[in-house]
């Protein structure tokens, strides 16, 4: 079984450069329309919010803003590292990087289109010490 996340974007080189950049994900296809990042079982979709007819649910104002209730997480093997690049480009931290009660280091951020992404560490065996 797979999974896709598909978020619908503005601006779809900025959002772009924001995941790369910012965050230092890798898109494996990248068009005029959209862009995908495919790790394993799982696939990211960037989709420039054109393509959508008026009628759309989203077009119609489904959930305003974009990303409302929802919370993208995205797991890294260096939280310290990519916490200390977000801080070094000077891009706005959400809330800041904090052991949490469930074991695990994470920070978040916001992205270009409101979408809210949780970065946290990989394990919990890494803060045991």
């Amino acid at each position: 079984m797979n999974f896709r996340l598909e978020l619908f974007v503005e601006d779809l080189k900025r959002s772009i450069r924001f995941y790369e950049d910012i965050i230092g994900l890798t898109f494996s296809k990248k068009n005029e329309t959209g862009a995908m990042i495919k790790q394993d079982h799982f696939s990211l979709l960037l989709t420039h919010d054109s393509i959508l007819d008026e009628d759309h649910y989203f077009k119609k104002g489904g959930l305003h803003p974009k990303g409302k209730g929802v919370e993208v997480i995205i797991v890294s093997d260096d939280i310290e590292k990519l916490y200390n690049h977000i801080l070094e480009g000077n891009y706005p931290i959400e809330s800041k990087l904090e052991l949490r009660s469930w074991g695990m280091k994470d920070f978040r951020i916001v992205d270009p289109d409101g979408y809210y992404v949780r970065l946290t560490s990989n394990n919990l065996d890494e803060h045991k010490q």
